[in-house]
């Protein structure tokens, strides 16, 4: 199952942590929900976790709800998909299109007083100011995430408001942070659960001292899977097409994907679709399998590529040719070693590349790192390369 979250029998040794989540959630049509944090790195299944989450509050009142803050371009920007999203959400999940109208017309009047709800002031209040270029950026924030607890309110339901990639809103600073813990520890209607990629970066959010969220979330992590539960998982799924496979190339398959479910279900796919029901499959198959799926995720990785400083492309490229010390790779990159140790340890926080021992890197990604190896590939910089690299600016 590629391209969208797993459910069923593709969502395979996740149960615990969904089921904590839930009861976590769960809890806030009690007046006792416990706001969460959810742990992992990129490709490691959070998305389908959020996915498989709400998919069982919908026989509950809790209405989720879920905020993709990666690459938002500003806090007003974040403040109007909260709004939007919240009032989708219930919405769809009460079928009260009657809200959705009387709001429409509460935009179109002229005075304040055709408002009579509490939920239309503050929607209201939003609006004209999401309009003001010149207001305040925090305060629409704030009007935003106090917009879905008074709809809660008046409309009788919950809400799990869910921000994931949330790395990306820890970068607007500490001052952002501080009024968004203030104002999700005062709501009783709902409950929040922030999911991140980066994981020194989210793990630091609830346990640095400095943090405003210092000990005030519950911590679910997530990680790549284990060897056994991926072979399992691979020799069930080829039986049940009745392809023949020996667990020797098995054990190719898992060490190729490292335990990270997109890659499996990815790599799965593509031998599948390579062998068809019923084949046989070989190493050279696998080779070739997994060549197509890098193939397959070059338009991707090259818009991740460009996400970072012309620096770290320099440092990732480096460390993709197999130079793990500093030094060795600030002089694949062409730099003293001081100038790249920022660039290092962002890097490291944000679980782009992490040390698996003390002094030496490695891309957390493995696919991630063949690709960039493949791109940038020979002993030597290719023709261009410094040009190449600069042109992702």
């Amino acid at each position: 199952m590629v391209g969208k979250p797993a459910e069923g029998e593709y969502f395979v040794n996740r149960e615990k942590e969904l089921e904590r989540l839930l009861s976590l959630t769960k809890g806030v049509e009690k007046g006792a929900a416990s706001n969460c944090v959810l742990i992992g790195l990129r490709r490691t299944g959070k998305t389908s976790i959020i996915y498989n989450l709400a998919k069982k509050l919908r026989p509950t009142r809790i209405i989720p709800i879920t905020i993709n803050c990666y690459g938002l371009s500003s806090k007003s920007r974040f403040a109007r998909l909260v709004v939007d999203t919240s009032i989708l959400g219930y919405v769809e999940r009460t079928g009260d299109n009657a809200y959705r109208k009387r709001l429409a017309k509460v935009l179109s009047e002229t005075a304040k007083s055709a408002i009579n709800k509490l939920s239309e002031v503050t929607f209201w209040e939003f609006s004209v100011k999401l309009r003001d270029s010149k207001s305040d950026e925090e305060i629409l924030v704030e009007e935003a995430l106090q917009y879905v607890e008074s709809l809660a309110k008046e409309k009788g339901v919950f809400f799990a408001v869910i921000l994931d990639e949330f790395q990306d809103i820890i970068k607007w600073g500490e001052q952002t942070l501080k009024r968004l813990r203030t104002i999700i520890q005062d709501q009783k209607r709902t409950c929040y659960l922030l999911s991140g990629s980066a994981t020194t970066v989210m793990h630091n959010l609830v346990y640095e001292k400095r943090s405003p969220f210092y000990r005030q979330l519950f911590e679910v992590s997530v990680g790549k899977l284990e060897n056994n539960i991926v072979k399992r998982f691979l020799k069930e799924r080829f039986d049940t097409v009745k392809i023949k496979i020996d667990d020797s190339e098995i054990d190719k398959i898992a060490t190729y994907c490292e335990g990270y479910p997109d890659y499996i279900q990815r790599l799965g796919l593509e031998l599948y679709l390579l062998v068809g029901p019923g084949g046989s499959i070989t190493v050279s198959q696998i080779e070739r399998a997994y060549e197509d799926m890098i193939l397959g995720l070059d338009g991707e990785f090259e818009n991740y590529f460009k996400t970072f400083s012309p620096t770290e492309r320099e440092i990732l490229v480096a460390i993709s040719r197999e130079k793990s010390k500093a030094s060795e790779i600030a002089r694949e990159a062409r730099k003293q070693v001081q100038n790249i140790s920022k660039e290092l340890r962002m890097l490291v926080n944000y679980s782009v590349i992490e040390k698996p021992m003390t002094g030496q890197y490695r891309i957390a990604d493995p696919v991630f790192s063949d690709w960039l190896n493949r791109r940038f590939s020979g002993r030597d910089k290719p023709l261009g390369f410094d040009s190449y690299i600069g042109k992702f600016a």
